[in-house]
């Protein structure tokens, strides 16, 4: 089994976590590519990974001021790869879920590898000097708002004759001011 995802929990508080960690039956994903047949694993309609990972956080981890989030993959054969990681607002209230990513997030606009398309999501992709980690830092002053973001990340497995695979994991999360 290999760590797909980002860091260590705090094992004291699990929902406060120090990083992520989502760890992938990697034998059980080779099975189901190769063994059984499926019109999903597209980008479009990635492969959901229930009962392919083995999660270890607790609850809706929560992140504060200056916290980084990093997402690492960390496969043990190259034919896995980080594609992105997609963030969504899905605060419920009585205004619309569109979010002012760069008052959540440090450098959104200047980073090259984080792309804000029309539907207000925030996708974040690995940069060439790591290929496999997606790290954003959330900022030092964001306000008395919460967020509760959903987000997705998505990854590919490649068999040896190139047939390519999506898959994604889809958990929770929640920024705000305060611990």
């Amino acid at each position: 089994m290999e760590n797909i995802m980002t860091k260590k929990p705090d094992p004291i508080n699990l929902t406060n976590p120090q990083q992520l960690i989502f760890v992938l039956r990697s034998e059980t994903l080779k099975k189901v590519v190769t063994d059984f047949k499926t019109t999903k694993g597209t980008m479009d309609e990635p492969l959901p990974t229930d009962g392919l990972l083995i999660p270890n956080i607790i609850g809706i981890p929560k992140f504060t001021p200056n916290h980084e989030i990093t997402f690492v993959l960390e496969p043990k054969e190259e034919s896995i790869q980080l594609c992105y990681v997609c963030f969504q607002n899905v605060t419920k209230s009585g205004r619309d879920n569109s979010i002012q990513w760069s008052s959540v997030f440090k450098n959104v606009l200047s980073d090259e590898s984080i792309t804000i398309p029309p539907d207000n999501s925030l996708y974040a992709t690995p940069n060439t000097s790591h290929k496999n980690t997606v790290s954003l830092t959330v900022q030092d002053n964001i306000g008395d708002e919460e967020y509760n973001l959903y987000y997705t990340i998505l990854f590919s497995y490649t068999l040896q004759n190139n047939a390519k695979f999506f898959f994604s994991i889809d958990p929770l999360m929640k920024i705000s001011s305060s611990t």
